[in-house]
């Protein structure tokens, strides 16, 4: 009776406990994506899987919301280009409103991110997949009011 009990207990705690630590392991991760991001840390590309899909959500002046796809090898090249410049002005993002949960094997990071100089904060999220063993970025999501991307081939 022993035995078939600690079965059956270990078939509901082992998932439960597996889970709890992917979700700790993607909390972990995305908190040094942030602080990497903060201190423009050349090793930023490492958080993201080969061809992460690199969405932002943009805030149209007249209304509106239009979504452009930020081809991956453009999105790290800008990346270490304005890096530089977003160190210059101290540029960083705060993220409040975390919320983690899983989908399928992935794990979602939503979360309100507030630009340098905002206050209202614009939502965001992060897909995080396993790869390598590694939890990592494969689909990432920021509404901004940078016009600029509107033009993003």
């Amino acid at each position: 009776m022993k035995k078939i009990l600690l079965i059956i207990l270990s078939i509901f705690i082992i998932p439960i406990y597996a889970l709890a630590n992917d979700t700790t392991d993607v909390q972990k991760t995305f908190n040094a994506y942030v602080n990497d991001a903060n201190n423009y840390s050349k090793t930023l590309p490492n958080y993201y899987i080969n061809n992460a899909k690199i969405i932002r959500v943009v805030n149209k002046r007249r209304g509106g919301q239009h979504a452009v796809i930020i081809p991956y090898e453009r999105y790290v090249k800008e990346l270490n280009g304005h890096s530089a410049l977003a160190k210059a002005v101290n540029y960083k993002n705060r993220y409040v409103n975390i919320k983690i949960t899983k989908h399928g094997n992935d794990y979602k990071v939503s979360a309100t991110r507030i630009p340098r100089n905002d206050k209202s904060g614009l939502p965001c999220y992060f897909v995080f997949t396993k790869y390598n063993g590694n939890w990592k970025i494969k689909e990432e999501s920021m509404t901004t009011n940078v016009q600029t991307f509107l033009g993003a081939k």
